[in-house]
């Protein structure tokens, strides 16, 4: 059984080392798309970087050494699972050969949009035409068995269905084939435990190539703007439609395996129909890019560049997460598909709230004339003081920082990679905490109403990354005249400030009242770990003293931070400067060790009563 499963994850190893050695090496420039960039604008059509013409002949070369294994090792028991399924090798290559010449000529000089829709359909009927097509839809809607003048037609669709998401998908860096790890791995999962040979092989040799792509794309600045191109997206969407389609008709799978096929697909074969019946309501060319697709959307909100992968990576994995164990629960499958339109219409109204809030505050305009034309997803430059105003403006820094006897710039002591993994282990247990802490912060909630009925939410504008304004939150822990006499330090008289109500101390002495940031934490505007974030009218004071203080605009905000455990809250221009010189120690040096180190001594101090 160990060799077994060792023979099925093999093309996994062969085509994640192939991958590794030929897709760094391997692109081609491409006239025929058209692209929709969003920092810009406008729709273009020019020279484009194809990175997925290696797809196809890496997963060829995986699944025919794999399938030559059990010939080779004398593996009588395996080699009889896989004989039976030469017909939908064959079925499969053919298939993916058709769409592969067909996405490589439109990659290359581009292709009219009916002959595409033709391959695709015959590519798709390929599947019926081989034995294999949707025939049971496990109680959903209430039906089980279907005919083949239904399920035949069904699995056609489905099949362009999902390989035009893909198609849809490539338009930000390692979007799709992170979204394509996630399904893969998902089927690889399900087809090993359930012993589908075949599928655990296709599944295995198409999961390893799309990951060295992925984390090119994620990590790599020469391979930032590099597309995987339709020779690579309708590969990958065609074995994706193979495996719905197979693991739905497989009997060795759980009943209502097609709803976790559908969760691992719900994010891009949603937003096809809320993107086609966008353009149709305003009367738009339904092939025509906009900025309307999901990740666009995601761009919109503010969020960087980045972290948009990872975050729709996390999302699709909740659909999965949530669907299988519904599915493993004998949940009903209406029950599950509904929870899933629903948690979609939840996540959906977010992002728009959002991207409401973002630009009305002319954030699309402003940033374009202070960051330049990469202003929508701005990355953190590494070189020099002089490359930081290049590329992003001044963020406000005084003139005398502009000279070439400017203060030696101070850079992030973390590199791209180690900010993603920080954001996306930020949003996670910020999204947890959330959930945990909710009765308690409701508790508060109430007490604080209680008190002298005034709001129990505090906001207030801070500036945070690159000096972009944003809202921090927190309970309300003092009167509502607190300052009628201009803007005031929050601890200027610690604890036993008048200006705060009963309930207000108790929150403040046990940190509490902090419990709300851990929304600020989950949209963005700050980290666990940061600097505190300041109000400008304290900022232009410590700027005037210490200038140094812009460079901290590099980095989130935090919920608490290095100088805070080692210099307590501020309460005068003295602390504040001695604040601004560990803060600075904090960005030079933080790193994920240093990040867990400030987490636990913070937690540490709460717990035995540290006051800060």
């Amino acid at each position: 059984m160990n060799l077994e499963f060792l023979i099925k994850i093999t093309p996994f190893f062969i085509s994640l080392l192939t991958g590794m050695i030929v897709i760094p090496n391997m692109r081609l420039v491409g006239t025929g798309k058209k692209m929709f960039l969003p920092h810009k604008g406008e729709e273009i059509k020019e020279e484009l970087m194809i990175g997925g013409i290696t797809f196809f002949p890496i997963i060829l070369i995986a699944l025919c050494i794999s399938v030559s294994l059990p010939y080779l090792l004398g593996l009588t028991e395996l080699r009889t699972k896989v004989e039976p399924s030469a017909m939908r090798i064959m079925q499969i290559i053919v298939g993916c050969s058709l769409l592969f010449i067909t996405g490589l000529k439109d990659d290359l000089n581009g292709t009219r949009g009916y002959i595409k829709m033709a391959v695709i359909l015959i590519a798709a009927m390929m599947f019926p035409a081989t034995g294999l097509w949707i025939d049971n839809l496990h109680g959903l809607f209430g039906i089980h068995e279907l005919s083949p003048y239904v399920g035949i037609p069904l699995t056609v669709l489905l099949t362009l269905y999902i390989t035009e998401a893909y198609n849809l998908l490539d338009g930000i860096d390692g979007l799709s084939s992170g979204v394509g790890s996630i399904m893969l791995f998902t089927f690889l999962v399900f087809s090993i435990w359930r012993g589908s040979t075949l599928i655990s092989f296709v599944s295995a040799a198409t999961l390893g190539v799309t990951i060295p792509f992925c984390l090119m794309s994620f990590f790599s600045n020469n391979w930032q703007n590099t597309l995987m191109g339709n020779a690579g997206a309708y590969v990958l969407g065609y074995i994706v439609s193979y495996h719905t389609i197979g693991l739905s008709h497989s009997e060795r799978m759980p009943e209502g395996m097609l709803m976790i096929c559908i969760g691992a697909l719900f994010v891009p074969m949603i937003d096809i129909i809320r993107v086609i019946s966008s353009r149709v309501k305003e009367s738009r060319s339904l092939d025509r890019p906009d900025r309307n697709q999901f990740n666009h959307k995601l761009i919109r909100t503010g969020m960087p560049r980045r972290v948009i992968p990872f975050t729709i990576a996390c999302l699709m994995g909740t659909f999965v997460v949530m669907n299988t164990f519904g599915v493993l629960s004998h949940w009903n499958t209406n029950i599950v598909l509904l929870l899933d339109i629903v948690l979609w219409g939840i996540i959906h109204s977010i992002i728009n709230y959002f991207i409401h809030r973002h630009e009305s505050r002319g954030f699309h305009e402003e940033w374009d004339k202070a960051y330049g034309e990469d202003s929508w997803y701005a990355n953190i430059p590494h070189e020099t003081l002089q490359r930081k105003v290049e590329t992003y403006g001044t963020m406000g820094l005084p003139s005398n920082m502009m000279t070439e006897s400017a203060i030696e710039f101070i850079p992030d002591g973390m590199n791209a990679f180690e900010r993603s993994v920080k954001r996306i282990m930020d949003l996670l247990t910020s999204a947890f905490c959330l959930i945990v802490f909710s009765p308690l912060m409701l508790l508060s909630y109430i007490l604080i109403k209680m008190d002298d009925g005034g709001p129990a939410i505090f906001k207030q504008e801070r500036l945070g990354q690159f000096g972009r304004p944003f809202y921090i939150y927190k309970f309300r822990s003092m009167k509502l005249d607190a300052e009628k006499f201009g803007p005031a330090l929050s601890h200027a008289s610690g604890n036993d400030d008048p200006r705060l109500t009963k309930v207000g101390r108790f929150l403040r002495e046990h940190h509490l009242d902090e419990l709300p940031q851990l929304w600020n934490v989950f949209t963005g505007e700050m980290a666990f770990i940061g600097y505190r974030p300041e109000r400008k009218f304290f900022i232009d004071q410590i700027m005037q003293e210490d200038p140094r203080y812009a460079f901290l605009y590099q980095i989130r905000p935090g919920v608490t931070s290095y100088a805070t455990l080692y210099n307590g809250y501020t309460d005068t221009m003295e602390k504040m400067l001695r604040r601004l010189e560990l803060d600075l120690y904090y960005l030079g040096h933080r790193s994920w060790w240093l990040d867990c180190k400030i987490l636990g001594l913070t937690f540490l101090s709460i717990i035995f009563g540290k006051k800060f």
